[in-house]
Parts: structure tokens; sequence; C-alpha cells
């Protein structure tokens, strides 16, 4: 049996080419002639007789068709399946440290062309996760280097000084928990940032005020911690076809973000609002707010002002999901007030 399409397009083709050819040669080897039968009593009659008399050269010209015929077959085979090659010959070159090659099929049959499409849309899917995926081994790389280092300079100190006392042994435990900590957050940062870039959004209808409500009584301790208020301005229900558990990722960024940054003794007011098109989730806090200067760097990842706590992930993670639900995440610093930060968070509602 026959695995090769192109040997069976060929069989086919010549086939369909050399059949007429025989017919043509069946038809006009018959000849027909009339004789006349005279019969026993003297009478005669005409009779038509048929026979096949194939002449000289229309054998050979039949005989030399033949491979003719499959040459043409196998020429026409060959451009059928030449799609179907060129997919192949790409697959085989294409490694997993070179993803940016592509088919780029533009002419030929609508199933190769459909194909090639399929082909290179599944290249660009892996060569996008490939990306995140070496994207975090190097932001991980670049983040844990300082936090490691740390520990094991602090490590060094201590083994090396000739006499340590209890003071020092607990300032080094102080600076490598610190330094822990700062990994551990790192870490968490970078794995949401991965799962977020690298999931599909899963739109279905939430309210947005019962998903601020419920992050306002879960970051209520780390408020109270801060001597920091936490309050909800809400009007009602707002429905949003949005992914939940993202979108309450973001949420929960920006209000960390805002009691971080809030003075002791101040409030951070969230507020849910929505309009025919989209639906609005604005933060504000009483802090300082961020210098002019500061402002166009506050959404770069890992990017942290001057003693500012925290990752430098927290506000970049936000306004990707904001992004990938077709809305966006802006600041206004100073606010109207004169005062603090506001971030506003807008998704479309549909």
């Amino acid at each position: 049996m026959m695995r090769s399409l192109r040997a069976r397009l060929t069989v086919l083709g010549t086939l369909a080419i050399y059949l007429p050819v025989l017919l043509v040669f069946a038809v006009s080897s018959i000849s027909e002639r009339e004789v006349v039968d005279i019969g026993p009593d003297g009478t005669g009659r005409s009779v038509t007789e048929t026979s096949i008399e194939p002449s000289m050269w229309t054998l050979i010209a039949v005989i030399a068709l033949a491979p003719e015929a499959a040459a043409l077959a196998w020429w026409w085979s060959g451009r059928a399946v030449r799609p179907f090659e060129r997919v192949r010959k790409a697959a085989e070159r294409i490694e997993a440290s070179d993803l940016s090659l592509r088919i780029g099929l533009r002419r030929g049959t609508t199933e190769a062309v459909a194909l090639a499409a399929a082909f290179d849309g599944m290249l660009d899917r892996l060569e996008q996760s490939a990306q995140v995926q070496r994207q975090l081994v190097e932001e991980a790389s670049h983040e844990l280097r300082t936090p490691l280092a740390v520990l094991v300079t602090g490590s060094d100190v201590l083994l090396d000084h000739p006499e340590p006392d209890l003071e020092m042994y607990r300032e080094g435990l102080e600076r490598t928990r610190n330094a822990a900590e700062r990994m551990r957050a790192t870490i968490d940062e970078l794995l949401v940032d991965a799962r977020g870039r690298a999931r599909t959004i899963d739109r279905r209808p939430t309210d947005l005020v019962t998903l601020a409500r419920a992050l306002v009584d879960d970051l209520s301790t780390l408020a109270e911690s801060e001597q920091v208020e936490l309050a909800l301005h809400e009007a009602g229900p707002v429905e949003c076809s949005v992914d939940e558990p993202t979108v309450r990722r973001a949420v929960a960024n920006l209000v960390d973000n805002a009691i971080k940054h809030a003075p002791e003794h101040s409030r951070v007011d969230i507020a849910v609002r929505s309009s025919a098109d989209e639906a609005v989730i604005t933060v504000t806090d009483g802090g300082p707010g961020i210098p002019a200067e500061d402002q166009p760097h506050v959404f770069d990842r890992f990017w942290r002002g001057d003693g500012t706590p925290g990752t430098g992930l927290g506000l970049p993670i936000a306004r990707q999901i904001a992004q990938a639900h077709g809305g966006e995440l802006t600041l206004t610093s100073p606010t109207p007030t004169g005062e603090g930060t506001r971030f506003r968070l807008s998704l479309p509602r549909t």
C-alpha cells in the first residue's frame, strides 16, 4: 500500500490523463465494412463487420504517451503537495531556541493555506510562552541576586568575627529575615505575574461592589496595623463581565500600595462607579503624592521610588490586568484636593 500522498496522486493523475488516450485509441482503431453474403438460393444480403485494426503509428503514439502521462501526473502531484512539504521543512528548522521562523504561506490550496496559518498561530503562542518563561527567569535572577548577596555577606561577617556577641547575632538574624522576606515577596509577585500573562481571560458577570467589600474585609487587619482607615464608597451593585480572580488581584495591589504610602491616621478611599460603557474603581490615599518626574516610571516593572517598600511589581501587574480586559489603569497625583494619589482602574462592562 502506498503511504505517500504524492505517489497516490501520481497514480490517480496518470489514470485520469491516460484513460482518455486509451479510449480515443480504441475508438479510432474500430473499423466497419460491409460485405455481401450470398445465400444458398443465390440471393445476396449486405452484412456489416466490425473489427479492431490499430495502425502501427497509433500504437506507437499510445505507448509513447504512457510515460509522458506519468511524468505530467508526477509534476502536478508535486505542486499539490509542495505546501505540505514547506510546512514539514519549516517544522524541522524550528528549534525551541528560535521560534521566530514562520511559514508565511499566501498562495496554494485553501486547505494548505489554512494549515500553514494554523501552524504559524501555534508558533506565535509558543514564542509568547517562551518569552514569558525567559523573562521570568531573567527577572527572578535579577531581583533575587541582591537579597541572596545580603544573606551570604551577613553570614560571612558573623563567621569571620572573632568574638561575636548576642547583639551582633540579633542584628545578623534581622538582616537575614528582611532579605528572606524580600525574596518571598518577589517570588510571589513573579509567580502571580507569570500566571496572569499565561492564563486566558475567563469573563463572567461579576459584582465589583461585592468584590471590593471582600477586599476591604481582607485588608482591614493590614490597614489597622498601619493605623490607616479603609473607606468604601458605592451606590449599589456594579455588574461587569470580567475575570474575577485577576481583577481582584489588581484591586488588591492598588489598595495594598495605598496603605503602604498613606500616613498614619489617614484614610484610603475605594470608590466603585459605573456608566453605560465602563465600570471604574478608584483608590485614593492621603499620602505625599508622587513627584512629577517619577510618575512616568510608576508602571515600570521593578521600579521603586526612593525608600519605597515593595517589589515594584504590584502596579505593573495591575495595569497589565486592566489592559488584558480592554481597560486601563491611570494615576492622578496630586488628586483634585491637592494631596495624595488616585489610581483609576477602568474596565469595559461587556
